[in-house]
């Protein structure tokens, strides 16, 4: 299923666009998906910010205020738009906007229909899809080469926060680190694996 409203990447050996030009953003929910609520909106969107923020040199920090990059919401499709958002029935689920200088660049739009936190059939995992949409607000394409991608435009079951460690191809990681360099953390496993291979 086509489930991102985002059109594809025809031109295959491009794989991303302009990075954003700060390696800190902040981002901020405007409202909550009504079918899980608060808290369960809050985690798995979180969990995807990490799961980016733990491969690459990018710091994400969310906040209540609008003053930020990356504002995510949860919409009816009240906005003028080229990508539609047409729910779960029609197949775009979501839609998010590359880095840039407009209001709505980094934006990440959701169709506020029913989503779940866990895998559940019939129903689609809000982690998994805000992984994705986060991909393109920081600047990814749609991946259509490599079929493990979560930059994928087909909808990738099987995932949700407890195993968010799983969902980054490493055409994924090696895209973003192209882009924003690679974290501390991947960089000091490289080194100690590289310490271990001369000792």
């Amino acid at each position: 299923m086509n489930y991102c409203g985002m059109p594809d990447n025809l031109d295959t050996k491009k794989t991303y666009s302009h990075p954003w030009q700060t390696q800190k953003l902040k981002y901020t929910l405007t409202n909550f998906c009504e079918s899980l609520g608060k808290g369960k909106t809050l985690e798995p969107i979180d969990a995807a910010f990490e799961t980016w923020q733990s491969v690459c040199g990018l710091k994400f920090k969310r906040v209540e205020s609008e003053d930020c990059e990356i504002k995510v919401s949860f919409l009816n499709d009240q906005i003028n738009c080229p990508y539609k958002l047409t729910g779960q029935k029609g197949g775009t689920l979501a839609r998010a906007f590359y880095p840039g200088e407009g209001s709505i660049c980094g934006d990440i739009h959701f169709d506020n229909e029913v989503w779940t936190d866990k895998n559940e059939g019939g129903k689609y995992n809000l982690f998994t899809v805000a992984v994705h949409e986060i991909g393109h607000c920081i600047g990814l394409f749609h991946n259509i080469e490599d079929k493990d991608s979560v930059m994928q435009p087909i909808y990738k079951p099987g995932f949700s926060v407890e195993n968010k460690n799983k969902i980054l191809s490493e055409s994924d990681k090696q895209t973003v680190q192209e882009m924003y360099g690679a974290a501390k953390s991947v960089l000091l496993r490289k080194f100690l694996t590289q310490t271990k291979r001369k000792l």
